[in-house]
């Protein structure tokens, strides 16, 4: 003889239970229609985990399961669903319109995992490396190493030289030291940013904070401070060879959907049309998401006329401006594109899931209630 024990809530509403008899199981819901409720999510759990087991789609939106082929999983505090491309957009606008904040929502591809390159693995290609040194104990020593390592390395002992040789050829990639005999690196850097667009690590022997800011707000896409380590060097040189790598035709996340042949742009599934400048500007912000992008590189993107530093930073306040205001169309796009204080721009995808406070009884709270396989059900009632 089993009875309901004092004090026990039903699982669906949350209402006490009433008493029950002595024999038979232990009541988990308090009426007809709370158990009814309580089977049909127990048989969309089912069908999800079915589902996701099977790599198909786990949205059931208007009562019918979709059971496409997946192409993303979205995740919201820790809980994961599989959709297909058709039903990705209604999914995140009903999660959005529940009162999940943009941010909270990640979105990744099933089949488009990004590979992270292995940290010793050579180069697919011979990357091409102008160093700028005026020590020759340093060229001397930092040149074999990167030969061994498959880059082709040219070295430059003055500003005037390396500012020539970076007109006349194609490189990959430019170390600069900031000491150099006939110039001042930073100016340098500047004169770089204005003529060609490959990026160039600072390496250098200033450690002050002001001047690493002074760097980067420069137009530096990394700044290394001797003495460095050999392997971070050659980690960070990759890093900046795969960020000027042209992107694929498409770029996508949770929010932004960017055709690059088309010249398309949506956002939360809405089409945003962009004039070519600000084309230019979203498609150099999203090459490198989450990292910040100096004003006088968004400016050398633009035009490559030699301004003042004061006026350069009028004209891409501009441009960001009106860019922010066109992808605020949707709820989705505000806060893409963030102001970083003293260096210039970045965007930031909705990539990082939040905690949000339990949003109530529809198909988002069934989303979120849906257990995860890796984290287990979530408990929503502390």
């Amino acid at each position: 003889m089993v009875a309901t024990p004092s004090g026990s809530t039903c699982v669906v509403c949350g209402v006490a239970l009433p008493s029950a008899t002595a024999t038979g199981r232990p009541r988990r819901t308090c009426s007809d229609k709370c158990r009814s409720r309580a089977r049909r999510d127990r048989e969309r759990q089912t069908a999800r985990s079915t589902a996701r087991q099977a790599g198909r789609c786990e949205t059931a939106l208007a009562g019918h399961a979709c059971d496409r082929p997946a192409a993303f999983v979205l995740v919201v505090d820790g809980t994961e669903m599989k959709v297909c491309r058709t039903c990705r957009e209604p999914t995140l606008a009903l999660l959005v319109g529940q009162g999940v904040g943009a941010t909270a929502i990640e979105v990744r591809a099933v089949t488009a995992e990004r590979m992270a390159p292995a940290p010793d693995s050579s180069p697919s290609r011979t990357v091409k490396v102008l160093l700028i040194e005026d020590d020759d104990r340093v060229s001397s020593a930092l040149v074999p190493a990167m030969q061994r390592r498959g880059f082709d390395i040219r070295c430059a002992a003055t500003g005037k030289d390396g500012l020539r040789d970076a007109r006349l050829h194609d490189f990959d990639v430019v170390l600069l030291d900031l000491g150099l005999p006939d110039m001042d690196g930073i100016e340098v850097l500047r004169r770089l940013n204005r003529t060609c667009d490959t990026p160039v690590i600072v390496v250098t022997a200033r450690s002050e904070e002001s001047a690493r800011i002074l760097g980067l707000s420069s137009g530096a896409a990394d700044y290394l401070v001797k003495p460095y380590d050999f392997g971070e060097l050659i980690v960070r040189i990759r890093k900046a060879v795969r960020a000027k790598t042209p992107l694929p035709g498409v770029y996508e996340d949770a929010v932004l959907r960017v055709d690059l042949l088309r010249r398309e742009v949506h956002v939360g599934g809405h089409a945003v049309a962009l004039t070519s400048q600000e084309f230019k500007v979203l498609t150099l912000l999203i090459q490198s998401p989450g990292v910040p992008v100096a004003t006088e590189t968004i400016h050398a993107h633009l035009t490559r006329s030699d301004t003042a530093a004061a006026r350069q930073s009028r004209l891409v306040t501009v441009y960001i401006g009106m860019l922010r205001n066109k992808i605020s169309v949707s709820p989705l796009g505000r806060d893409l594109i963030v102001n970083v204080r003293g260096i210039g721009y970045s965007y930031q995808p909705p990539r990082t899931p939040a905690t949000t406070s339990r949003i109530g009884y529809s198909h988002a709270d069934r989303f979120l209630a849906t257990p995860n396989p890796q984290t287990g059900p979530h408990d929503h009632s502390a």
